[in-house]
């Protein structure tokens, strides 16, 4: 059983999810990837490949994995370098291959390269670049081969595209050598964990580690470890730590109704606990009336789409720099007439001027900007009043004029259709259950965003294209319909008195 890095680091986030995987894939519960993700990892590979270019008179090793390990011996015994994607396999079965490795002549060892598509290096539960180079090193040194130094390709934040792509700006290399050698002792007991685990005939099915973690840190196999915990349960309180978790699971308490006055919590914690016994919305029409007394006719329900890319493709973008390519936006007059207006991008080097023209023409000088999570339409604003300065003063105008939406729905009003959150799709079916996106194509920003981005740079028809921008049209008109209903809910609400 051959146990590659990203095996190693399954391992690390559920020993037996790992096990699953490895040992009984058809009780495994596979992540789906979706079309966004799996563009993101062809982002990566494409990083990789751009990256190689800082180092010329490299040798790629291709072909099935013998010739893959044969051609890296061969390689290694002339001290050949670069060499790219250089394949090891140690006698029990590790498994790794190195982006970049290159020969140091005057240590006479090899340095170890990995390219992430990042602009900073990651230590998280998700992504742990530390804990990555590290299995790299170590399975390499078993494998007879001496490492010096180690180092991380990352993506230049500062970076912005001018014209032709300059490889040495867009990269940044840290060297993180110390941190690996720091990492080295616990990464080694954590590799043979690894390999024994795999090893196991059975395991102990009843719970996995991610038991006392919150639910977005789950494994894709929990519900086969923890049948009995339900969808929504303590593991989804709000910011919860895992120690609260823990003292909650071994007192027994999964459920709700289970957690006693005496578990402590945050206030907001409190709140989701008490809504969801009690299932009964809370709501302040005071602060409610308070947040709206101040927003001036005509409104202007404003939603931004974007596109990222971890190499730049528009001069004057950063690396993963957003770039808004559509925009909708409904406008309320005081006699509660609605119009709407809309803007979609058909081509990538003039969506934001165009964009730009189109605000213009629709916004006048008066009115609030309503939008929901109004801080990354307010940073779109800017970054675009940096790259645009003739329009600096509207942008940022628009800003000064914006009125975040989503801010009642973290106090004033609380449901327990929330369970927790705010975000527009989540506050929508609680309060208007009959309003819903579950008829739309696109339901979510990142498909709307790999769907453009299919629409700009895929060889499709002109029937599929037609139909695309169809889609897109109506998912981010939906964006801004929805929150011109939930404010005719909360004028109906602030109505009522206190």
């Amino acid at each position: 059983m051959q146990l590659s890095k990203t095996d190693f680091l399954e391992y690390l986030q559920c020993p037996k999810n790992f096990w699953l995987m490895k040992n009984e894939p058809e009780s495994y519960v596979a992540r789906e990837v979706t079309g966004f993700e799996q563009t993101k990892m062809d982002e990566g590979y494409e990083v990789e490949r751009l990256a190689r270019s800082l180092f010329s008179g490299g040798t790629l090793v291709e072909g099935k994995l013998n010739e893959q390990l044969d051609k890296t011996r061969e390689l290694i015994a002339q001290n050949k370098s670069p060499i790219f994607q250089a394949t090891f396999l140690t006698d029990r079965s590790l498994l790794v291959k190195v982006d970049m490795l290159i020969y140091d002549k005057s240590s006479d060892c090899w340095n170890v390269y990995e390219v992430k598509s990042s602009t900073k290096v990651k230590t998280d539960r998700q992504r742990n670049h530390i804990k990555d180079v590290t299995f790299q090193k170590l399975t390499l040194e078993e494998a007879g081969t001496s490492v010096g130094e180690v180092f991380l390709v990352l993506l230049n934040s500062d970076f912005k595209k001018d014209g032709e792509i300059n490889i040495n700006e867009l990269f940044q290399v840290a060297n993180v050598t110390e941190d690996v050698n720091k990492a080295l002792e616990i990464t080694k007991s954590e590799i043979n964990e690894t390999v024994s685990f795999s090893k196991e005939e059975e395991i102990d099915r009843e719970s996995c580690s991610c038991i006392y973690l919150s639910r977005p840190n789950h494994c894709s196999s929990f519900s086969v470890f923890n049948p009995k915990v339900p969808e929504y349960s303590v593991h989804n309180i709000s910011r919860i730590r895992p120690d609260k978790i823990k003292n909650m699971v071994d007192s027994g308490i999964v459920r709700f109704e289970d957690i006693s006055d005496n578990v402590q919590l945050t206030k907001t914690q409190r709140l989701q606990v008490d809504l969801e016994i009690s299932q009964s919305p809370l709501i302040d029409r005071g602060s409610i009336r308070e947040f709206l007394k101040d927003l001036e006719y005509p409104l202007y329900f404003f939603d931004y789409e974007t596109y990222s890319s971890a190499i730049p493709i528009v001069d004057g973008f950063s690396p993963h720099q957003h770039l808004p390519f559509q925009v909708s936006i409904h406008l309320l007059n005081p006699k509660d007439n609605l119009q709407h207006f809309e803007f979609l991008a058909e081509k990538i080097d003039t969506a934001t001027s165009k964009l730009i023209t189109f605000l213009k023409k629709v916004i006048s000088s008066k009115g609030t900007i309503v939008s929901w999570h109004a801080s990354f339409e307010n940073s779109i604003n800017s970054k675009l009043a940096d790259m645009y300065p003739e329009h600096r003063d509207f942008l940022l105008e628009l800003n000064k004029r914006t009125f975040d939406l989503e801010k009642i729905f973290k106090g004033a009003y609380l449901h327990p259709g929330f369970r927790g959150r705010s975000s527009i799709k989540q506050v929508l079916p609680a309060l208007l259950p009959t309003f819903t996106y579950e008829d739309f194509v696109i339901k979510a920003g990142t498909e709307a965003m790999e769907s453009w981005r299919k629409m700009i740079f895929d060889n499709i028809s002109t029937v599929e294209k037609e139909t695309i921008e169809k889609n897109l049209l109506d998912y981010c008109a939906m964006d801004t319909l929805a929150m011109v209903e939930i404010f005719r809910h909360l004028r109906e609400i602030e109505a009522i008195g206190d």
